[in-house]
């Protein structure tokens, strides 16, 4: 179930970034290369809130690999600060932009609700066991 978390969570990222390089597009002029999308991900303030999701992917890839239940406490911990993103609640940097993308694009509309269900469904499977 995490590995489908983890794609989930994947495209729900892609296709924020997608919709962020437009919108930066629009004001800058156009990305030239994947090279050059790369830098403005990683060193561009307009794409800095998205950097707090890919970091939250990022622990729970490294998470999923490891074959120890020590882990499952902090898997648990990245899953609740995952479900608190989307939710709007507890980083005004993340929710602002997150909030403009989903409501106006709805590739990643529905990569919202299909993340938000899966991780209903990990709150609950959490409370269960």
């Amino acid at each position: 179930m995490t590995r489908n978390l983890l794609l989930v969570c994947l495209i729900n990222a892609l296709a924020l970034l997608d919709a962020q390089r437009i919108r930066y597009e629009r004001e800058n002029g156009r990305v030239e290369s994947r090279g050059e999308l790369l830098e403005l991900v990683l060193e561009d303030a307009s794409f800095e809130w998205l950097r707090v999701l890919s970091a939250l992917i990022a622990r729970l890839d490294e998470l999923a690999e490891v074959d120890d239940k020590d882990v499952s406490g902090e898997m648990r911990g990245v899953i609740d600060r995952l479900r608190t993103l989307v939710r709007f609640d507890g980083n005004s940097g993340f929710t602002g932009p997150y909030r403009e993308i989903i409501e106006a694009v709805p590739n990643a509309l529905v990569a919202h609700v299909q993340l938000s269900r899966l991780l209903s469904d990990f709150g609950a499977a959490g409370r269960a066991g």
